[in-house]
């Protein structure tokens, strides 16, 4: 069986994907106290650690052959504020971890998810030329993930870096999987339109008249609202997605934002983990249907 690390690994859908390939995943560390709680209570076998991975030591890792990793993405995402210019210097200066463990682990094969947005990175260029220098054959595809049976409309560059001739294959366009039946209609804190702000009772006056009674809505300045019947646009680690019933609106719950990622029912977190933690910790997540494919396919 292919034993696998996974850097930044979060609310833990890197290593669920991969398990579902049927991996190993036998180290797993993020420098949030919070998601590593998550992580384990779902990999109880992974061995976990919460650290800075800009300062690991990595001949402390297990012998591996599959390198997982996410870095952060807040410098590079369009949705982070370029204002907080320290902190987005400090967030993208985290992919060169996966520069270092490679160089000292040397796995045959690596995998890392960000945004789009991360191949503009000024310093992309010589980051790949890095991994390259260490002897790895690289691809990168842009991957949606209602492409691989996930409910999201979701975005996401994939790279892959080889010594052993694995490829990505991208599943070609086909029908998109609804969010609708993600929707638990028994369940939230449903509140009358009439209490919500202007804006907001306009946006959803405007989903009304395109999508009827029930629809998606969300807290951005203009939205139109989503018909039911597609994929729900990107979950990010803010709480800005609604849903619509006739004359009464709720959040999304916990449940439903996983759902939307891809995360099976019986996937959970820490019983003191906060709305917000938990937001924060499946917005910032890998859909692990994607990754369970484009590691059956390298294999």
């Amino acid at each position: 069986m292919t034993r696998a690390v996974d850097l930044f690994a979060g609310w833990g859908g890197f290593t669920l994907g991969a398990e579902q390939a049927g991996v190993d995943v036998v180290w797993a560390a993020n420098h949030w106290p919070m998601a590593v709680e998550a992580h384990a209570l779902n990999h109880p076998d992974t061995i976990h650690a919460c650290q800075d991975l800009t300062q690991a030591d990595w001949t402390q890792l297990p012998d591996y052959e599959l390198l997982l990793a996410s870095p952060a993405c807040p410098g590079h995402s369009t949705a982070s504020q370029p204002r907080r210019r320290a902190y987005h210097d400090e967030s993208r200066a985290t992919a060169w971890a996966v520069v270092d463990c490679a160089e000292v682990t040397y796995p045959e094969t690596i995998i890392v998810e960000n945004v789009p947005a991360f191949a503009r990175w000024k310093l992309y260029p010589i980051w790949k030329s890095a991994l390259r220098q260490l002897g790895y054959t690289l691809e990168e595809h842009v991957l949606r993930a209602s492409h691989y049976g996930v409910p999201q409309r979701r975005d996401r560059l994939f790279i892959m870096g080889s010594r052993v001739g694995a490829h990505i294959t991208p599943r070609k366009p086909s029908q998109e999987p609804a969010f609708g039946p993600c929707i638990d209609w028994d369940a939230g804190d449903w509140r009358p339109i009439t209490v919500a702000g202007k804006g907001a009772q306009k946006r959803m006056a405007d989903g009304h008249a395109r999508h009827g009674d029930r629809f998606l809505s969300q807290h951005t300045t203009g939205h139109r609202g989503i018909s039911l019947a597609e994929p729900i646009r990107t979950i990010t680690a803010q709480d800005h997605w609604l849903v619509v019933d006739g004359d009464n609106y709720r959040p999304l719950t916990i449940r439903e934002n996983a759902r939307g990622m891809g995360f099976p029912e019986d996937y959970a977190w820490p019983e003191n983990a906060t709305r917000t933690d938990s937001i924060i910790g499946l917005g910032n997540a890998v859909c692990p249907p994607v990754v369970a494919d484009i590691i059956k396919e390298a294999a």
